[in-house]
């Protein structure tokens, strides 16, 4: 507030601000050896807030609309500040009415102008599964599958003789990085393996919801065509040279998010496994910005590469230094200083550095496979729908100590350097010898 007088003093007697936003809290606690960390905490947390009002929405200041893509990280970081998910399953419910003829949600809704982004579809079929596994409520995900199917069906239609997916209709956006309108090279008119292999992940998810729900004939259907089209997308765009995955059918453009997403499929046997997390070190990939690094600390986390996890997370250790109350939508020169889907390292914290995931559907199991890394100690609460979840970890000599509380009626498994434990509902506390 700036105040510039004439003749006469002003005395300020009294300011005030009305803030309005949905009540989200963080009921849970999170502390480590590294305090960089923790200063990211109060950041992220306010960043969410701000974008939650009666819907999730993209920044309070310019578009102010729930988009699929960024609704989706905003849900993740949700399931771990608290139990309270009224906005996920709104926000579930909103994109599966949006859904137009051709079965493709629209983008962002509610809205008064409608848009189309094809791969936004799809990250919200893997949104409704994230529901599916971290919330124990069948009957709502049940009553979203005749959408989730409606919108697989539009990219069945897409497909082409050699099983690839040919360029969905509308605006193919799938990360603001160097390419025009965050689009893939020449994916907004010819296969793109980015947006194929986000085809396949979304196959695998949709399987494994048939499956539960006993529809096992589509489940088999969605697998099938899963590993058809990922042979046809390392047939046709592995580079054995560079030992990457092209990005476009003429192996000109290769990036992170191609890599990534072959990782994050499943599919890729260890051999190329093993070519893919090499060649995620490439100097000559286009790298992901804060929204889809995201997935990339997925997969840092699946190959547990503590180290470059810690690299990228970089960018939100100097958040506070720079004056920033919230996540900001990209690094200087910044148009937006509040973005809700930035907080997603907040998800990782609890998720990848902690490790704690639902095992089973539903959260009704826990699955414990911290990613420690340089850290000494480091311990968390999380809210489960039975309770609270409790690690504590701290290195000893060459020991790892772990002290973890489930739930009542809540099992688990505590994975460590290829070991693994069964962890009893209560108090669980393990000694396990280190490998290195």
């Amino acid at each position: 507030m700036d105040l510039q007088t004439q003749a006469e003093a002003v005395t300020l007697e009294s300011f005030n601000l009305l803030e309005t936003r949905y009540p989200l809290k963080m009921e849970g606690e999170f502390a480590s050896s590294d305090s960089r960390l923790e200063q990211v905490v109060p950041i992220a947390l306010r960043g969410l807030q701000m974008c939650a009002h009666e819907t999730y929405m993209d920044c309070p200041y310019y578009e102010q609309l729930m988009y699929v893509g960024d609704a989706r990280l905003e849900a993740l970081v949700t399931y771990v500040l608290t139990a309270d998910t009224r906005l996920v399953s709104k926000a579930l419910r909103c994109f599966a009415d949006s859904r137009r003829l051709s079965g493709l949600t629209q983008s962002r809704f509610p809205s008064r102008v409608t848009q189309i982004i094809p791969p936004f579809s799809l990250w919200w079929v893997s949104m409704v599964h994230d529901y599916f596994l971290w919330r124990d409520d069948p009957d709502f995900v049940r009553q979203l599958l005749p959408a989730v199917r409606g919108v697989m069906e539009y990219f069945r239609t897409r497909l082409t003789p050699r099983q690839l997916m040919s360029a969905p209709e509308g605006w193919n956006f799938v990360d603001w990085t160097g390419w025009k309108w965050g689009v893939p090279p020449k994916g907004d008119f010819l296969p793109s393996s980015i947006l194929n292999l986000q085809f396949i992940l979304a196959l695998s998810v949709k399987a494994e919801l048939e499956e539960f729900y006993g529809e096992d004939a589509l489940a088999e259907r969605d697998r099938q065509q899963a590993g058809k089209t990922f042979g046809a997308v390392w047939e046709l765009f592995w580079d054995d040279k560079r030992g990457l995955l092209a990005d476009d059918l003429g192996k000109q453009s290769f990036s992170e998010h191609a890599q990534v997403l072959a990782l994050l499929t499943g599919l890729a046997d260890r051999q190329k496994q093993a070519k893919l997390a090499a060649g995620l070190t490439s100097e000559e990939l286009t790298r992901t910005t804060i929204y889809f690094t995201h997935y990339l600390f997925e997969v840092y986390y699946q190959l547990g590469r503590a180290d470059l996890f810690w690299q990228r997370l970089s960018l939100w250790f100097g958040l506070q230094e720079a004056g920033f109350k919230t996540t900001f939508e990209r690094p200087e020169p910044c148009r937006s200083d509040c973005h809700g889907w930035g907080s997603h390292p907040l998800y990782h914290f609890y998720a990848s550095l902690l490790g704690i995931r639902p095992q089973t559907p539903g959260f009704k199991s826990v699955l414990v496979r911290p990613l420690l890394g340089s850290l000494s100690w480091l311990q968390g609460t999380l809210p489960h729908p039975k309770g609270k979840i409790e690690v504590r970890l701290k290195r000893e000599d060459s020991n790892l100590q772990a002290s973890i509380l489930l739930p009542a009626g809540v099992p688990g498994v505590f994975s460590w350097e290829g070991k693994s434990f069964a962890l009893a509902p209560g108090r669980n506390h393990l000694t396990v010898e280190s490998n290195s």
